[in-house]
């Protein structure tokens, strides 16, 4: 994510945060790890896997622009 934001990007997506259906055999970062890279990057962070609107308010409490899905929407 920090060489990302060193190129240039307009923002990023952090993914997965927690457990998914579509990739079950990855490992996700959790809430707090997702949390740390928010706090390290100054462009926007987008939070997916395992995201569904329940985890909307959290995600934007924890600094993420945003949540973005696969199967959830």
């Amino acid at each position: 994510a920090l060489k990302a934001q060193a190129i240039g990007v307009d923002f990023v997506v952090i993914s997965p945060v927690q457990a998914t259906q579509t990739h079950p055999d990855t490992v996700p970062i959790g809430w707090g790890a997702a949390q740390e890279v928010v706090n390290r990057l100054n462009i926007p962070v987008y939070f997916l896997g395992g995201m569904g609107l329940e985890d909307l308010d959290k995600a934007l409490e924890v600094g993420a622009q945003g949540i973005a899905g696969v199967s959830a929407f």
